[in-house]
């Protein structure tokens, strides 16, 4: 089990320049009563961002560091986390996401980063997320999966 230090929420100003940050403006798609139709959530939840899209969206952006530097062999996976939402975000507003370094071995072995949106309209960090990212050789992957690489090609990602 990995061990999050959770004590520290926020990023202190004191840390160092993100190694990468992007802009993103949520959509309707992004909210609660979207990603589950029909789903007690859709029918009560609020028109805010919703915190699965934020951990996707925070992962995304992280990728957008990370996948350039993976080999084609090597599969890229999210393999644990820890997230904190803390403050709602409303369709049409736009969020500056930072990309932070925090740990990645030399050679082979789970990197961690952090990854944390602000609301520009409303200067309010509204989550952070914490996650380590392996590489793992992407046929010994699908092979541990029970599936063959071949069987997931139509697969949506």
């Amino acid at each position: 089990m990995t061990d999050y230090n959770t004590t520290h929420r926020a990023i202190p100003a004191a840390e160092p320049t993100p190694l990468h940050t992007a802009l993103r403006v949520i959509g309707v798609e992004h909210t609660v009563p979207e990603i589950l139709p029909g789903s007690l959530l859709a029918s009560r939840g609020e028109r805010v961002w919703a915190t699965g899209s934020l951990i996707a969206m925070l992962e995304d952006v992280t990728w957008e560091v990370i996948a350039p530097h993976v080999p084609d062999e090597r599969a890229l996976v999210g393999c644990g986390g820890v997230y904190e939402h803390t403050a709602p975000t409303l369709p049409g507003q736009q969020v500056r996401i930072e990309v932070y370094r925090t740990h990645v071995p030399d050679g082979d072995g789970k990197q961690r980063w952090t990854a944390r949106a602000v609301n520009v309209d409303t200067g309010q960090q509204v989550g952070v997320l914490h996650h380590e990212v392996a590489t793992p050789n992407r046929e010994r992957f699908y092979r541990r999966c029970g599936r063959g690489r071949e069987e997931t090609a139509g697969d949506p990602q």
